[in-house]
């Protein structure tokens, strides 16, 4: 079994921790923190790529103790030096680039970038075909973290790539990061008979991210022209969903007729200094509400978190927290909606 831990928005947690259960059909997890899922699996690294709720993937190297004191950074670089990371770079030949980032929570008299070039001497000093560059494009990345007297120590398996899907992929104003679309898709419980609509869709990252799973129909749209272009251009490859310019409080859809709406509703920037945030919610739930089969079900994203809950009484909406985020300084809660 080879140990793994990885990152996720916190508030996703146990939600990653889901979807590593359905798709990692080995793993076991060993523990829960703020941003990590810890598992170990048999399977290949390929199959653990099938994780769109994960930001990033770390293969665990070591965990040990570490002091408050610039003298333990020698502790530190000596148990660095003790870890076998030929695994790491078995395939590879000549000089080896690789770069250590490390983060640090607590009292310690040194830096992390003091700790980050202590695990960097360890590495160095177990093969000297290693070399510390921390400017040019390195080979490979080791990930130093330490909580107070314990410390995590491991490499790093995927890039940018894997939490952003491609570089070709365009990104309007105030759009979901991938991952977080993901979770909201698979809190949906996403099924091949789903009528499925993002009636806010921005750049459609949601939209995206629910085209991985079968579907019967998909529509998605917004009020911005410029967001609508864009989300065709993400969506292009998949006749099948339909993006429309139109206005999410009078949506050109039949009544009774959709099985999930999954949005990230227009919250702080977003909406102009003289719109009423509770009364564009009231329209916007009101026509959810109208479009939404008997046993349909809405998740939505706001940190207006009196608003929606205001509009969701007024309409007549059952509204629950499904969980709490920490995106860039915001708070935003992905709220779970249903008829009543």
């Amino acid at each position: 079994m080879a140990h793994y831990f990885a990152t996720v928005l916190p508030g996703l947690e146990y939600v990653l921790r889901n979807e590593i259960r359905v798709k990692i059909a080995d793993a076991k997890f060993q523990s829960l923190e703020r941003g990590k899922v810890y598992f170990t699996s048999k399977l290949p690294i390929e199959a653990l790529m099938a994780l769109r709720t994960a930001d990033n993937l770390y293969r665990l190297i070591h965990r040990f103790q570490v002091g408050p004191h610039k003298i333990h950074l020698a502790n530190i670089e000596q148990e660095i030096y003790t870890c076998d990371l030929s695994w790491a770079y078995s395939n590879r030949s000549g000089m080896i680039s690789y770069k250590v980032n490390a983060s640090r929570m607590g009292k310690h008299t040194y830096s992390r970038f003091d700790a980050a070039e202590a695990a960097a001497r360890g590495i160095a000093r177990r093969d000297s075909r290693c070399w510390h560059d921390i400017v040019g494009k390195h080979e490979m990345e080791f990930r130093l973290d330490i909580n107070h007297d314990e410390a995590v120590f491991a490499l790093r398996l995927t890039d940018a790539s894997f939490r952003y899907r491609n570089a070709e992929r365009k990104f309007s104003q105030a759009a979901l990061r991938p991952t977080v679309a993901h979770a909201l898709v698979w809190l949906s419980n996403p099924e091949e008979t789903d009528v499925f609509v993002d009636p806010c869709c921005g750049s459609g990252t949601i939209l995206a991210e629910r085209l991985v799973y079968p579907y019967f129909q998909i529509d998605g749209g917004d009020l911005s022209k410029d967001a609508v272009e864009v989300s065709k251009e993400n969506t292009g490859s998949h006749n099948h969903a339909r993006i429309h310019h139109w206005d999410a409080r009078q949506l050109p859809l039949d009544s009774d007729y959709i099985d999930k709406i999954v949005t990230n509703l227009p919250f702080g920037r977003q909406i102009a200094a003289d719109e009423n945030i509770s009364g564009l919610y009231c329209d916007v739930l009101k026509e959810m509400k109208r479009v939404l089969k008997r046993n349909g079900s809405v998740l939505c994203l706001t940190d207006a978190d009196a608003a929606l809950q205001i509009a969701a009484e007024r309409v007549q909406f059952s509204c629950s927290k499904e969980t709490t985020l920490s995106l860039k300084g915001l708070h935003p809660t992905v709220f779970s909606l249903k008829k009543q």
